[in-house]
């Protein structure tokens, strides 16, 4: 299984992607600088989901970006929010890749095909489906 990603590694890392300072993501997302820096020494719990929804706004985080600084902070992600019920299909999903009898080779196979599916689904269609290998 892999692991949860480090927020405050994942936060340190979109900030510096575009070349924000500490002190100016603080101020624009109201919160005090010295608690912004306390939170990417990882000093300070991952703060409330407000706020890391804040601070990917303010980042200009996509859609994926998002959930992943999201989920590293202990939040559903917002892809499976907007959907506003549990699907059974990311049930599905979610019970192979915790399935500890595969092989972590095993889970990363299954990954590619599940990746794959919804690429070729989201750029032609459901007939891409046909297409598959």
């Amino acid at each position: 299984m892999q692991e949860r990603e480090d927020f405050p590694t994942l936060l340190r890392s979109f900030r510096e992607r575009v070349t924000r300072s500490r002190n100016n993501l603080a101020y624009e997302v109201g919160v005090d600088p010295s608690y912004l820096t306390r939170i990417e020494h990882g000093d300070r719990e991952p703060p409330r989901q407000h706020i890391v929804e804040a601070l990917a706004r303010a980042l200009r985080l996509t859609i994926p970006e998002r959930n992943r600084l999201l989920v590293a902070a202990g939040y559903a992600p917002v892809s499976i929010v907007e959907l506003g019920v549990w699907d059974d299909a990311f049930q599905a999903v979610a019970d192979v890749l915790n399935d500890r009898q595969l092989s972590q080779e095993e889970r990363d196979q299954y990954r590619a095909v599940v990746q794959l599916i919804s690429t070729r689904w989201q750029a032609a269609g459901r007939n891409a489906l046909l297409e598959l290998p």
